[in-house]
């Protein structure tokens, strides 16, 4: 007879399972957080803040930065930064209104702005893995020298889009909301099933928690860390060629400020859905709080560097929760 079967016949009941409170605050204390965020703007900004179309704006404006920040995960989960996305979302807006301004017609606009991001990520995931230059150093002198293409491709002027075409890729409405909003939707789909249901995502893990352990394992983890770095850059030349779309313009110095936020929701959403790992949910939950703080200050008058300031202290907070959630789950193995 069984031990679980003894149990049962001596009519002892099983031992229940405690409430971790502290299990749950890690792993929600975000989504709590952002409704409280929402009710304390919705009663001091009753006319504005809790309407639909403000809800509207909200999920319109934040769909490109979801975009990125999924890019950002991507690295992150390999255990390496990519400082470049931003000034490849950039370059790759540029890129695609001069491509488009000339009259290349738009499946042709989006395959130059993916060969663009796929490029960079294959230049990043050279310098990394094969001649092994940091992380840090690598993606930074890339996000710099295409912070300077994008002035020697611009003349050092503002670029504006000429195509009706182009611009309805992502200000056409679907049930009154932006398509762009289906796009970030469909990729954060496709890259939590990548991540989380195939081997690809398993094996990238593996390379992020412990290299040589991953390499001792069997996993080819240089080929991990090359391919994240260049679906990183696929995806932020997509982000581009959205902002691109959208804005309808491009400056020479577009791109630098998508960066910290999208670094920020990655960073929250490691500590919320899946605490301590890089997860979609998570980094979606992530940009809707930045998204909602930023929305609630904005409507409350505040200057632009509240928004800077708020920005960058999410980001202290997230990394800081990230990091003793990495270390509360390591203690817990």
């Amino acid at each position: 007879m069984s031990t679980t079967a003894q149990t049962s016949s001596v009519g002892h009941a099983r031992p229940k399972r405690k409430l971790d409170l502290g299990s749950l605050g890690t792993s929600y204390g975000v989504i709590v957080f952002l409704v409280v965020m929402v009710i304390a703007f919705s009663i001091m900004l009753p006319a504005t803040f809790p309407s639909a179309d403000n809800a509207k704006a909200i999920l319109s404006d934040q769909s490109i930065p979801v975009i990125l920040a999924l890019a950002a995960i991507l690295p992150l989960a390999a255990g390496e930064f990519d400082l470049s996305l931003g000034a490849t979302l950039g370059f790759s807006a540029i890129t695609a209104i001069s491509v488009s301004n000339a009259g290349a017609p738009l499946p042709v606009v989006l395959l130059v702005s993916v060969l663009v991001g796929a490029l960079v990520g294959t230049v990043n995931a050279v310098l990394v893995v094969f001649v092994k230059v940091n992380a840090f150093i690598a993606t930074l002198a890339s996000a710099t020298i295409l912070g300077g293409l994008n002035l020697l491709v611009t003349g050092s002027s503002l670029l504006v889009l000429e195509s009706d075409e182009f611009g309805a890729l992502t200000v056409t409405k679907v049930m009154d909301l932006q398509i762009v909003l289906a796009y970030a939707v469909v990729l954060a789909v496709a890259l939590y099933y990548v991540l989380e249901k195939t081997p690809f995502g398993r094996y990238l893990r593996a390379t992020g928690m412990g290299r040589d352990a991953a390499r001792l394992s069997g996993v080819r983890v240089d080929r991990y860390l090359a391919a994240s770095f260049i679906l990183a850059g696929v995806l932020a030349a997509l982000a581009g060629a959205l902002v691109a779309s959208r804005g309808g313009t491009a400056a020479p110095s577009l791109g630098p400020e998508f960066l910290l936020p999208a670094y920020a929701a990655a960073f929250l959403g490691a500590t919320t859905i899946k605490p301590g790992y890089f997860n979609v949910w998570g980094t979606v939950i992530g940009v809707v709080l930045l998204a909602v703080g930023s929305n609630g200050l904005t409507l409350m008058g505040a200057q632009t560097w509240v928004t800077n300031v708020f920005n960058g202290v999410a980001l202290m907070v997230a990394v800081s929760a990230s990091v003793l959630v990495g270390r509360r789950r390591k203690k817990a193995v």
